[in-house]
């Protein structure tokens, strides 16, 4: 998949079709998102960067949903856990992860751009976890207004970190 443009449609699909299974089928999803996952893997023209920063993101996105969900913000009523130690729902770390596979691909417009990268966190990412909320997938333990501020603030400094970081792996994969 050498022709950028069409990465990055591939890309953007890829993602898309991720959430979807997670909200709407959560640990049902799991395995078929891993192999989307593996599978993103596979065709990226910026394989290690992706795995780095999926790693990453992995686990950064599980502390700061585990924090959510420990203030009372997120409220998971799953009733089978995969993952009994697990701090969120498995399923919702690993979306994590897809997202961090679209930084270097279909999210490239905001690299560079930090301001615009904290602005477009702030409006874009509450949208999701409320769009999330209305199939299910999540319980909000506030208001819409308040989840929305709240997810906000967290997302204006989420969102911009992802592209730093993505830029360290960078830089560190071409000293190599």
């Amino acid at each position: 998949m050498k022709n950028s443009a069409v990465l990055k449609v591939a890309n953007f699909v890829w993602f898309q079709g991720i959430w979807w299974l997670v909200i709407l089928f959560q640990n049902k999803a799991v395995i078929p998102v891993l192999g989307l996952i593996l599978l993103w893997i596979a065709i990226s023209p910026k394989r290690v960067e992706d795995i780095k920063l999926m790693g990453t993101v992995f686990l950064l996105g599980t502390v700061v949903d585990a924090l959510l969900t420990l203030s009372g913000l997120f409220i998971f009523n799953e009733t089978e856990t995969l993952v009994s130690f697990w701090p969120i729902p498995i399923w919702l770390s690993i979306l994590w992860a897809a997202f961090a596979g679209t930084v270097y691909h279909s999210l490239t417009a905001f690299n560079g751009r930090m301001a615009v990268a904290a602005v477009a966190g702030a409006i874009f990412a509450p949208l999701s976890y409320i769009a999330g909320a209305k199939f299910g997938a999540v319980e909000l333990g506030a208001s819409v207004v308040l989840s929305y501020i709240f997810i906000a603030l967290v997302w204006s400094v989420i969102f911009p970190l992802c592209f730093y970081l993505s830029n360290r792996f960078e830089a560190k994969q071409a000293q190599a």
